[in-house]
């Protein structure tokens, strides 16, 4: 593959990216480059700037210094009106699920589609049905997010995520707070999204998840990049 080629490929590249929040720094000149379908893992310890990294790629947060393109959008040049069409290329799994408590599982799948423009309620409503049947939630789409287990919950999560066919999925902890059943589920769905053709990153500070994937691994310490964890910054800290 040629210089071009690889530059085509890329989907998300950072370069010298820091982030700073007065004189503490979350992130330090970290560099990486992501290509088109490809599945990744961002681990380290507590504190090591991996949700940081995550809420940068969806702006979240702005970057302090650098820069990083993605998708072809430069999120240093990028004003309040573009976020929108950023997000628009990006399904975000939070830890902490972020459902909405008053909407129900159907209506909180269903925003992501309305928001992005979506006119035709049949279409929603298909599109949705269908995630919420990969998922397994087709019996709870009218239950509220606060009757849900801890797995339906990210599950649900998980469809939200998907519903509006993302180029690129971050999934931040996805099953830190989730049994080993539980997680097995929404891996599972992960490597489906990634089948179906979208970028998938996930952060995790669990050895045990990156032994069981051939995948690529990027690590962090303190905020920045390193090859490999030290004793002294063992994820599983």
């Amino acid at each position: 593959m040629n210089a071009i080629d690889a530059l085509d490929n890329q989907i998300i590249r950072f370069h010298g990216v820091t982030k700073h929040f007065g004189e503490t720094y979350a992130l330090r000149d970290l560099t990486f480059e992501v290509r088109k379908n490809d599945f990744l893992f961002i681990t380290g310890p507590s504190g090591a700037g991996k949700s940081t990294l995550i809420k940068l790629l969806y702006m979240g947060e702005r970057i302090s210094d650098g820069y990083a393109i993605i998708d072809g959008m430069n999120l240093s040049r990028i004003g309040r009106r573009q976020i929108p069409q950023l997000r628009r290329k990006i399904g975000v799994i939070f830890q902490d699920f972020k459902l909405i408590a008053n909407r129900t599982v159907f209506q909180n799948v269903a925003l992501v589609m309305e928001v992005a423009g979506f006119k035709s309620r049949s279409v929603i409503r298909q599109r949705v049905e269908d995630l919420l049947e990969l998922v397994g939630l087709p019996h709870q789409a009218d239950a509220y997010p606060p009757t849900l287990s801890g797995g339906e919950k990210q599950r649900a999560a998980v469809a939200r995520a998907m519903v509006g066919k993302p180029r690129i999925i971050l999934a931040d902890e996805p099953t830190a707070s989730l049994d080993p059943d539980a997680s097995e589920r929404v891996l599972q769905l992960l490597r489906a999204a990634h089948a179906r053709g979208a970028t998938v990153l996930i952060t995790t500070h669990d050895t045990r998840l990156l032994s069981r994937f051939d995948a690529r691994v990027i690590y962090l310490e303190s905020g920045r990049r390193v090859d490999a964890p030290s004793a002294a910054g063992n994820v599983n800290d």
